[in-house]
């Protein structure tokens, strides 16, 4: 028989742990001295204190960990828990993974920022098809898997309707009450001609001309636009202008080009504010 300390040592798992353990009746001692409440347990049971770590390792909870040492689940059901689990575990990664590269392109943006350029234009009247979706807010973790899939849907559509696009594309976010908190429409779009209307799977619209813009030049991945987008915004407000329109994203480079070599224009109708 060894003592709690004896078997908490040779275990290596904490006193602490093997009594909550034995509180939750996943590993309880093979003794109890009913004088001293000294616990005890035998040599067998470092086999089962070994299955309870391997599973919690496993990421299952205390309760499934319970479940399967206790020999409450079978083999088939096991093999479904295992499952599940490396789903999650999987799905994790790639939500890690893709957490990292925003990282990693964050470091890349901040290590070669500068103070960008911005110029003032008027915006010519535009033709364009365009399909729209809504996501759950701003950012690229939000935006970007809603608007990937937009562009080859679209594009996919025109064609099929025989319609002559781009070769640029545009993007235009706008703010909505969704009745959950603000949401955020996404627009997908690609300069047609005149003759271009609308058919099934997309709509047309003229853009009106705007007598007034701001507009600096986002390089590189879409990862790091908001950063750009922040520097942009604060610039329009320092120097003495209003937001008067919808913003929009113009891509100069884009698909099929690598990320870090886009190049898009962001464009921001603006009026003068009054005390400026």
């Amino acid at each position: 028989m060894f003592s709690i300390g004896e078997f908490a040592s040779i275990g290596r798992v904490s006193v602490r742990m093997l009594r909550h353990y034995d509180e939750i009746g996943l590993l309880t001692p093979a003794r109890v001295d009913p004088f001293t409440g000294y616990r005890s347990y035998d040599g067998s049971q470092f086999e089962v204190l070994g299955r309870i770590l391997v599973f919690k390792d496993l990421g299952f909870r205390l309760d499934e960990v319970t479940q399967i040492v206790h020999g409450e689940v079978d083999g088939d059901r096991l093999r479904e828990m295992l499952a599940a689990k490396r789903i999650d575990v999987a799905r994790r990664l790639d939500l890690d993974a893709a957490r990292l590269r925003r990282i990693d392109a964050r470091l890349s943006h901040t290590e070669g920022m500068s103070m960008i350029t911005v110029d003032t234009k008027t915006l010519p009247a535009t033709r364009i098809a365009l399909v729209s979706e809504t996501a759950a807010g701003f950012g690229p973790e939000n935006i970007g898997p809603v608007i990937g899939p937009m562009y080859a849907r679209l594009a996919q559509t025109l064609a099929g309707h025989g319609v002559t696009f781009g070769p640029s594309s545009i993007a235009m976010y706008e703010a909505v009450d969704d009745g959950d908190g603000t949401g955020i429409t996404v627009h997908a779009a690609f300069e047609v001609g005149p003759e271009v209307v609308a058919g099934e799977g997309y709509e047309v619209r003229e853009l009106p001309p705007v007598e007034l813009a701001v507009t600096t030049v986002h390089h590189g991945s879409m990862a790091t636009i908001g950063e750009t987008w922040e520097q942009f915004t604060a610039w329009i407000e320092a120097n003495g202008y209003e937001l008067s329109g919808v913003c929009r994203e113009y891509y100069l480079v884009s698909e099929p080009q690598p990320q870090e070599n886009w190049v898009t224009e962001l464009q921001q109708p603006v009026v003068r504010r009054q005390d400026a």
